[in-house]
């Protein structure tokens, strides 16, 4: 929800804003006595207490926070930097292990002593303070949720890399099977996200075809290593196993409500489909080939000409883009073709930051020539 949106649902507006900063000089006065009270609780309560073990570490928080109120919450000041201010405040309390239930808590206490404050020092009887309150709890709410959002916003992103380090990892132990490198799936992968934006595509979803097209070749995991591992051509027979891979990958990849897990499946399953409905396992053609298939399949294509492995040398530039080009309608969709020709200098830019180290993927008496 935008900051605006929040401010509408919650009904602060410049009414609010105008309350806050009548009443900003007598809540000034008292602030460090809900200072007081509110790091004496954090500080006594065994769950919030070690984050505040060091008198410099209660110094800087209270500082920052006093700071926070003055200058923003309590002042009616809404404008971008509370709005990172407050961001900040929650992705801090995550870092620094905050339980998020505490941290809502210390609103409560906030409010109660704050309450107790208004009782005392407000004149002007019971509306005045009921005026004042009403704003109050309104801007604290806020505050409270953009800080939530920071907080929550931090921990989805330590998950968000946790879960790409082990999609990473079975990625890699698909590869680590067959004769291809590390750097491969990551130049893939860069590569794809790079074809995307230069289709069209928006940047979130760019962005997930990145994280799901390294697991494009997991099935090969399944697949024997007398094949998967034969130092040359493979047989008829063979090929058919060989062939496989993309339903294995399929299988191991679950079927999942989630974006990026749908379509890190559909790239497994359709990476090897072609334009011209030769391709593999099921022989789809045209758009029946979900679009991150396609992207896949030429960034797939191109990286593993222009690559060396054990049984070819690496072909040039030149040579690995005729080869597209000639392919252009048949093997690939001619847009994601003309996508990828639009996009080469980022396209050698991913090949310049991630080659392969001397010597990977040399292993002389292994890989099939496959296609």
């Amino acid at each position: 929800m935008k900051l605006n949106q929040w401010f509408e649902l919650l009904s602060v507006d410049e009414s609010v804003a105008d309350v806050l900063r009548e009443f900003l000089p007598l809540i000034e006065t008292h602030i460090d006595r809900i200072l007081d009270v509110l790091y004496t609780r954090l500080r006594a309560c065994s769950a919030s207490a070690p984050a505040f073990r060091s008198d410099e570490a209660l110094v800087r928080a209270r500082r920052s926070q006093k700071e926070h109120w003055l200058k923003h919450v309590f002042a009616g000041n809404f404008d971008d930097n509370y709005l990172e201010a407050a961001r900040r405040i929650g992705r801090t309390h995550h870092q620094l292990g905050v339980d998020l239930r505490l941290y809502m808590g210390a609103y409560a206490i906030v409010l109660n002593e704050l309450t107790r404050i208004v009782e005392e020092v407000i004149p002007g009887g019971k509306d005045a303070r009921l005026r004042y309150l009403e704003a109050v709890t309104n801007v604290v709410f806020t505050d409270m949720g953009l800080a939530t959002y920071g907080y929550y916003d931090t921990m989805l992103s330590h998950v968000e890399e946790m879960a790409h380090q082990l999609n990473m990892s079975l990625a890699r132990a698909g590869e680590y099977r067959d004769n291809e490198t590390g750097e491969h799936i990551v130049r893939m992968s860069r590569m794809c996200e790079a074809v995307a934006l230069s289709y069209g595509k928006d940047a979130r979803w760019a962005e997930m075809l990145r994280v799901a097209s390294p697991l494009h070749d997991v099935g090969k995991i399944g697949v024997p290593d007398s094949i998967l591992l034969k130092p040359g051509r493979l047989t008829s027979d063979e090929l058919v196993v060989m062939r496989q891979h993309p339903e294995i990958g399929g299988d191991i990849i679950p079927e999942h409500p989630a974006e990026v897990i749908g379509m890190a499946r559909r790239i497994a399953l359709t990476h090897h489909e072609k334009w011209d409905g030769t391709g593999y396992p099921v022989g789809l053609r045209g758009s029946e080939i979900p679009l991150e298939g396609r992207i896949a399949a030429i960034c797939d294509v191109y990286d593993a000409l222009i690559s060396r492995r054990p049984y070819k040398p690496a072909w040039s530039t030149e040579e690995a883009l005729g080869h597209i080009l000639s392919n252009s309608g048949t093997h690939f969709d001619p847009d994601v073709v003309r996508s990828f020709l639009a996009c080469l200098p980022r396209i050698d830019e991913i090949q310049r930051l991630h080659a392969d180290m001397e010597g990977a993927g040399t292993r002389l008496e292994m890989g099939p020539v496959c296609c």
